[in-house]
Formats: C-alpha cells, sequence, structure tokens
C-alpha cells in the first residue's frame, strides 16, 4: 500500500502534463523578409578618470545619432550620415576628436527572425570596425531567403 502511495502521485503528475491535441494545429508560416530596418552606430572610448580593473580601463560609449538616413529595400542598401554629439563628462573634446568612421561599432535592426553576417571582409556587428568604405552584410531570414545589403556611411558631421 505504501509503494502505490509513492507511485500514484507520479502517474497523476504524468497524466496532467501531456496534452490531447496530437492534430489539427495550424501549419504556421515561416518568416520570410531578409530586411534591416534601422542601424545605430556608436563609438567606445576607455573612460581617462576611470579606476583600473585588471590593468585596464572602464570602456565607455556614445550614441552617434543616425542622420540622412535611407533605406532602399529593393537595392539592399542603407546610407546614413552620422552627427558627433558635444564633449560632455567624460567624453572630451579631446576624446571627440578622436571619432572616426574606422572605428565605430555598428547595430542593425532586422525583420523578424532574420540573421545577419558580414561578407566580403566587413566588420562583425557590436564589435568596432572600419565603415570607413561601404560594407557588406548578408541578411538571411527564418525560410532561408538571403539578401545581401550594402551599408554606407557617408561622413561625420561635428
Amino acid at each position: 500500500m505504501k509503494r502505490m502511495a509513492g507511485i500514484l502521485p507520479l502517474w497523476m503528475m504524468a497524466c496532467m502534463m501531456t496534452s490531447c491535441l496530437t492534430a489539427g494545429l495550424d501549419e504556421l508560416p515561416a518568416f520570410e523578409e531578409a530586411e534591416i530596418t534601422d542601424v545605430t552606430f556608436e563609438y567606445r572610448y576607455k573612460d581617462p578618470g576611470s579606476v583600473w580593473i585588471d590593468g585596464e580601463q572602464i570602456v565607455k560609449w556614445i550614441n552617434l545619432p543616425v542622420q540622412n538616413r535611407v533605406i532602399d529595400s529593393n537595392a539592399g542598401t542603407v546610407t546614413c550620415t552620422l552627427q558627433v554629439p558635444a564633449a560632455d563628462g567624460t567624453f572630451t573634446e579631446a576624446i571627440r576628436a578622436q571619432v572616426s568612421l574606422s572605428s565605430i561599432t555598428g547595430k542593425f535592426y532586422l525583420s523578424a527572425a532574420a540573421s545577419i553576417a558580414p561578407v566580403e571582409g566587413a566588420p562583425r556587428l557590436g564589435v568596432p570596425g572600419d565603415f570607413s568604405a561601404p560594407r557588406k552584410y548578408r541578411v538571411t531570414a527564418a525560410n532561408g531567403t538571403a539578401k545581401v545589403w550594402t551599408i554606407h556611411v557617408t561622413g561625420l558631421n561635428r
């Protein structure tokens, strides 16, 4: 009887954790869009006033507002200009003068369930890289549709 009392809760849990629904489910469509919907960029710098941690200064970043953004889905291009913000706090004039297209970090917003990969030596996204020349990225939709996009940052406004 004690053995039955120990098995009964397990049997009840097994019954409650199953589903009777085995057919009649709608087939959901796979996402087929391979689009870049927005872009953002930032500049990363070492805070000169920070406490050193393991021999390194703390890294901070400043968003570079995107201006004149043109996203052409048919051509697979994104063209924009970046604005360098005014000096403020730890983002000094000296650091501001160092901002260049050759050392910025890109972040792209994609259509639902898509993935992105650099093409032809383009910098990895999320890592500082060189955007001084047009860069190409392959966006792949969930259903496997792929599209190569060209990102062209035309300059920095100070």
